[in-house]
């Protein structure tokens, strides 16, 4: 799904400047202050990336972290979003900003807490979905019956999907969704990192994630902190539409980009970059 952004180019009023005037405006300053850009198209370009007037900037950011597909990521996957596309000068500290005075972050996301401790050694993983993580979020709102989301994680990209549930289900139903919703995508993995309530599934050998240690399932845990803040992010007061938001989160998550490796999990995982927005690559494109 793609985010249409804000046209850049509105009907213009007496009070606006034509696009003569602005145009020569930018080039004079492109010029005082070195910067490298190309008239094309009706816009300007620094290498592949459209320039960007200050007057749209605000409207940029807040389409790379407010809308549902964002997700209200902090400044660096934010910016890796805007970066993508889009220049300007000073952006870093300009998105920087905006994400600090976001009210909805500072009201809905928990501050940083202390580590559990060290993580647990887990043989890695040498290829995507490979080695997999699961968890459960429960007693949901019911939405359609819905009140729990299963949640698994690629341990080699990180890569997650998101699966409503109608309460836990059995050890066959549980068989089924994961044929349904993994098994078709990614093939049956070599291991599986689960609380100690579930058995082998799938014919595959169960690392058993420690009752008192959950740093050993670390990454699973880390993705219930996210899908519960996405949703108090984007909920409305009933509390009841959670499982129509999944889709929309699983695609914020897992198109973020990852600290540690400096691309999103969708890209690890699949070699592509999710496109979330519009591409516009011409004036007209951004007039439609």
């Amino acid at each position: 799904m793609c985010i249409y952004i804000t046209k850049i180019y509105k009907h213009r009023t007496k009070h606006m400047e034509t696009p003569v005037r602005r145009a020569t405006r930018m080039g004079v300053w492109i010029k005082t202050n070195n910067t490298s850009c190309l008239y094309k198209d009706g816009l300007y370009w620094k290498g592949d990336k459209i320039y960007i007037p200050s007057s749209y900037r605000k409207k940029i950011v807040s389409q790379c972290h407010d809308v549902r597909q964002a997700g209200h990521f902090g400044f660096l996957k934010t910016l890796h979003l805007v970066w993508w596309q889009f220049w300007w000068p000073h952006m870093r500290s300009e998105i920087e900003h905006y994400i600090k005075e976001c009210h909805i972050c500072a009201t809905a996301k928990p501050r940083v807490r202390k580590p559990l401790g060290l993580l647990q050694i887990i043989s890695d993983p040498n290829r995507p979905w490979q080695d997999i993580a699961m968890d459960f979020i429960v007693e949901l709102p019911s939405r359609n019956r819905y009140i729990v989301i299963w949640i698994i994680i690629d341990l080699f990209s990180k890569q997650a999907h998101f699966i409503p549930c109608k309460g836990l289900p059995s050890a066959t139903k549980l068989a089924n969704l994961f044929i349904k919703h993994v098994y078709r995508l990614h093939g049956t993995p070599r291991r599986i990192i689960l609380d100690r309530v579930f058995v082998h599934l799938l014919g595959s050998s169960q690392g058993l994630s420690s009752a008192y240690h959950p740093s050993t399932n670390s990454a699973a845990e880390r993705a219930n902190a996210m899908i519960e803040r996405y949703l108090r992010l984007y909920i409305s007061y009933q509390q009841q539409e959670w499982a129509d938001l999944l889709p929309f989160a699983e695609v914020a998550y897992n198109n973020a980009i990852h600290e540690s490796t400096g691309y999103s999990l969708l890209q690890v995982a699949n070699g592509i970059e999710f496109v979330t927005m519009k591409n516009q690559r011409s004036a007209a494109d951004w007039c439609t």
